[in-house]
């Protein structure tokens, strides 16, 4: 069983889990059954075996172990992916998204057309990237014409400056900002 596999079985475990305990609390809501009943055939099931405690005890340390795996490799996904690596004859260039994001920021903040950009940048497992952004513009602005400079200029200067192949760029205009005329 590969890494991903077993990532994806234990959130499911957790899900199951996190569905079973929903159901009680709505099945005590919809007072299918009391939480005196509920407790008095629990600790019934419980206490009446010493194999069924230690089932109960191994139980929760295991969903505690699977928590803290959990949280652990969140933290793995989240370090893993925060630059691009470029090989070369000499050995590995590391650019952060952050650094590609301010190249961008660079690119765009010259357009008096832009009030404001966001850019988004996804890293692509083939190689590359991805970039979204976000953009508002001013009132009267021929958007087509725009989104085509925006990355044509966005694609060359990150590929001359960083080395990065940008495979696609999608521009997406969230706001159009109109001037009142007096």
């Amino acid at each position: 069983m590969n890494k991903e596999n077993f990532n994806n079985l234990i959130f499911v475990l957790f899900l199951v889990v996190a569905i079973f305990i929903s159901g009680i609390f709505l099945a005590l809501s919809l007072r299918l059954f009391s939480l005196e009943s509920f407790f008095f055939k629990t600790n019934y099931w419980i206490y009446s075996n010493f194999f069924n405690q230690i089932i109960l005890g191994l139980v929760g340390v295991l969903l505690i172990f699977l928590a803290i795996y959990l949280i652990w490799q969140k933290a793995q996904i989240n370090k893993g992916n925060l630059s691009v690596v470029q090989k070369t004859s000499f050995g590995e260039i590391k650019i952060s998204i952050g650094s590609i994001k301010r190249l961008v920021l660079k690119v765009v903040k010259g357009m008096e057309e832009i009030t404001e950009t966001r850019p988004e940048v996804n890293i692509l497992k083939s190689g590359g990237i991805n970039i979204d952004l976000h953009l508002f513009v001013k009132q009267d602005v021929n958007i087509p014409e725009l989104s085509e400079k925006i990355q044509r200029k966005v694609k060359e200067y990150i590929l001359e400056t960083s080395g990065i192949e940008t495979k696609q760029i999608k521009i997406h205009v969230d706001k159009i900002f109109y001037e009142d005329k007096k």
